[in-house]
């Protein structure tokens, strides 16, 4: 998957409500360790046994991990959270020796942006961008979780507009087991708009060629109905619009109630007086 993807930088994993992506990190997370890459895992959202299920023994002993699920502020560590920049300052200033080019795994950066303005975390994801190491090393692979349906579309936009590839995450699978859709867009910055194309999610977390056609054009945006009826369609009625002559003669043939009458009745003769029971 990784070399499908090809190049460094920041690849958002968007998910939904309806399609779970935290799989998919795990899948990369394995491809990278099985790369030989060192791996940092930046816990915000789910403790480390939730996020190692499914992994193998072999991969889980070759992860490092940055556990701020338990203590997400920083309280414990003694410092005003405000002095240490945020989530990704705090990083920044206490980066790990993990070698040439690692691989840093966010989980998830849906929990940050909720709890940090957008400016202030996209200077810091550009600062992690370009580090470099002592000898001028490429900079780390960021990945991270993104919950689309979480945040308006200016913010998918601006994170967008900052990650080298999205893999955005269509529907759940048909049945159990079966393959996904997503859809991956390349080079942003590219002239002419990001590179975008269909592909398959096969259960094991690599990736497939593209598709059969979906019915429904608009999966994979939280904001568009995932089940739009297809205008145009003619299908079987149940019903007549229309009347028969028979039916016809006998509607011509009613007199409407608010209409008036030909010949207006005269009131009976032999009327009570009403208030004949008032009279003293």
């Amino acid at each position: 998957m990784l070399e499908t993807l090809g190049g460094r930088g920041l690849l958002l994993v968007r998910d939904s409500a309806d399609s779970e992506g935290r799989s998919l990190l795990r899948a990369i997370v394995s491809e990278a360790v099985n790369r030989a890459e060192q791996v940092l895992v930046v816990l915000l959202e789910v403790p480390r046994e939730q996020f190692q299920e499914g992994l193998s023994p072999h991969v889980r002993e070759r992860l490092h991990f940055r556990d701020l699920f338990g203590d997400p502020l920083g309280w414990g560590r003694g410092r005003d959270p405000a002095e240490r920049g945020g989530l990704l300052g705090e990083l920044l200033g206490a980066w790990p020796d993990l070698g040439p080019a690692p691989t840093l795994v966010l989980d998830s950066l849906s929990w940050a942006l909720l709890r940090e303005p957008l400016p202030h975390l996209c200077r810091h994801l550009g600062a992690l961008l370009t580090r470099g190491g002592p000898r001028n090393e490429p900079p780390p692979r960021i990945v991270a979780l993104l919950h689309q349906d979480l945040h308006p579309p200016p913010v998918l936009g601006a994170l967008g507009g900052l990650a080298r590839a999205q893999l955005i995450l269509g529907g759940p699978p048909e049945t159990p087991g079966a393959p996904r859709r997503l859809r991956l867009l390349r080079d942003p910055q590219k002239r002419g708009g990001p590179l975008q194309e269909t592909l398959t999610l096969l259960p094991d977390g690599s990736l497939g060629g593209p598709p059969p056609p979906d019915p429904s054009p608009n999966w994979g945006d939280p904001k568009k109905p995932q089940n739009a009826p297809n205008v145009g369609v003619r299908t079987p009625l149940t019903f007549r619009l229309g009347l028969s002559g028979a039916e016809q003669e006998a509607r011509a043939a009613l007199t409407l109630p608010y209409l008036p009458r030909a010949e207006p009745e005269a009131p009976p003769e032999d009327l009570e007086d009403p208030d004949e029971d008032l009279e003293l």
